[in-house]
């Protein structure tokens, strides 16, 4: 039987906060039955992912982080946008990280959608959507999965005083996304 006294894993303590968030944003980003619901999820997380990793650039970086480098998707989301005649959406203003806790969190957002590129890299592959046509940024991001287990690892070196911090910006980086989404989806009747 496992510990009970046993304090929670970074991990599960950032997934715990956002995972009512990460629901809502499961919800409009897939699945992806269509052309045009592929469309519509490519719009949304090129605003997101593009505003993410421009605050990204000007965030705080942690020392913890080593010589690990998060992955981008900038430029191959905007070259999926591009095969797909699609317009370049305005980039979703993120909330700049103002600690190196708060860069944890916006990138435990980033790098865990890992975990869901690669439910959606098989759902864009059937509609004809692959890493040479319209689905690059999903196929090297599916393929992300040791860039994602070497976060955690840093991850699970923060102080537990700084885990609040993280705990807010994954926060505050999930309404960003789902603001992305719900802007590309439009109002629902």
């Amino acid at each position: 039987m496992p510990d009970q006294t046993a304090p929670l894993s970074v991990r599960h303590r950032l997934r715990t906060a956002t995972q009512p968030r990460h629901a809502v944003l499961d919800t409009l980003a897939g699945p992806i039955h269509n052309a045009a619901a592929y469309h519509t999820y490519l719009s949304g997380i090129a605003a997101f992912r593009t505003g993410a990793e421009q605050a990204l650039k000007a965030a705080p970086r942690p020392e913890i982080l080593g010589s690990w480098q998060p992955q981008t998707l900038t430029s191959l989301l905007m070259q999926d946008l591009s095969d797909l005649s699609l317009p370049l959406p305005a980039p979703v203003l993120i909330t700049l990280p103002d600690s190196t806790a708060a860069t944890m969190g916006l990138l435990y957002v980033l790098e865990g959608s890992t975990l869901g590129a690669r439910v959606l890299v098989r759902q864009a592959a059937g509609l004809g959507f692959t890493g040479a046509f319209g689905a690059r940024h999903l196929t090297v991001q599916a393929d992300g999965l040791s860039g994602w287990q070497s976060f955690l690892h840093c991850l699970g070196q923060m102080p537990d005083d700084a885990i609040p911090a993280a705990e807010l910006a994954a926060i505050q980086t999930f309404d960003a996304a789902i603001l992305a989404m719900q802007a590309t989806i439009g109002p629902r009747p």
